[in-house]
């Protein structure tokens, strides 16, 4: 009799020690986002994926951090990862996503929206950016004159090189400048002229080979808060995340502040916690206008300049490890 009822209730619990095992089946699953390492707890029934958690990650706050927030609970909803990636936050996204389906046995799966279809992880496209140059040059009738009242003269150029994603949003850039004055300035990038004889060829190959950036100079370059290169690497790291558009509208929000309370638009102080007082868009070099340049020369040359996202990553935390 008591064997019976022994079978009896072996045969009750089993159909619900089974549901426990769907409910608890957990899996963990990880990826590599654009600040290191994500991981990812993925908690299934059966084949629904009822929960979705990013237990450790190192993405940018406000940027990456709005796919961490957003993007599990749409997969849940969906109960699979082809949803939407997270606009500005496509790297962090796709991560997400390799993670669960890593978690969900999918092993292989590249940075991609893979439907959950069965679809062979070699048919999906690589998550891409893309790499643009863009350069700006502006004139000067300065800065000022010299001790005997002559005028000085001078030229800016500036140089962006910018990583982005498909959507304009700024990943990694890096920008310098050239300023080159006439002699009577005292100093500086000089410029004589081109030579008028022979003679004077040496002095101008010297003159032009010593020229420097205002990054490569250092402390050499000093503005109000700090060196140029300091106050540019502000800036930078301000625009990272960004779409172009988005930094353009931040500037022109900045000055026409400036402009408004009789600041000189030049040292207006941006928002957050730059120190920058160099001015983005002037007389004093046109940084907004090469760094159109560069999405623009991105976009030209979209198809062949596409890489893999694993590289670009590499390159984009051995930038920020550097600045």
């Amino acid at each position: 009799m008591k064997k019976a009822i022994s079978l009896m209730l072996a045969a009750m619990l089993l159909p619900l020690m089974t549901g426990c095992t769907a409910r608890a089946d957990q899996r963990t699953g990880e990826a590599e986002g654009y600040g290191g390492v994500i991981r990812v707890s993925v908690r299934m029934n059966g084949d629904d994926i009822t929960e979705v958690e990013v237990l450790e990650h190192s993405e940018t706050p406000g940027v990456g951090t709005r796919a961490i927030e957003a993007l599990p609970a749409a997969i849940v909803e969906a109960d699979s990862i082809e949803v939407d990636n997270v606009s500005g936050a496509t790297v962090t996204s796709n991560a997400i996503k390799q993670a669960v389906s890593q978690a969900m046995g999918m092993a292989g799966v590249i940075q991609q929206v893979i439907p959950m279809d069965g679809m062979n992880a070699t048919e999906a496209s690589p998550v891409t950016a893309l790499q643009g140059v863009g350069m700006a040059s502006t004139g000067r009738v300065g800065p000022g004159k010299d001790a005997d009242g002559n005028q000085v003269y001078s030229f800016n150029v500036v140089f962006a090189a910018a990583s982005f994603e498909e959507d304009g949003t700024i990943r990694s850039i890096q920008v310098d400048q050239l300023e080159v004055v006439t002699p009577n300035l005292g100093g500086g990038s000089a410029f004589s002229g081109f030579p008028g004889s022979v003679a004077e060829e040496e002095s101008f190959l010297q003159e032009v080979a010593a020229w420097q950036t205002k990054g490569a100079m250092g402390e050499k370059y000093r503005l109000a808060s700090g060196t140029w290169r300091e106050q540019m690497d502000e800036y930078q790291r301000l625009m990272k995340g960004k779409t172009v558009e988005e930094v353009l509208a931040w500037a022109g929000e900045r000055n026409n502040a400036a402009v408004q309370s009789g600041e000189a638009a030049a040292t207006a102080r941006p928002e957050v916690s730059t120190s920058a007082t160099m001015s983005l868009q002037s007389e004093y070099g046109d940084i907004l206008l090469a760094i159109e340049r560069a999405w623009d020369d991105a976009q030209r040359r979209q198809g062949p300049a596409k890489v893999d996202t694993n590289t670009v990553t590499d390159a984009v935390q051995g930038e920020d490890s550097m600045s």
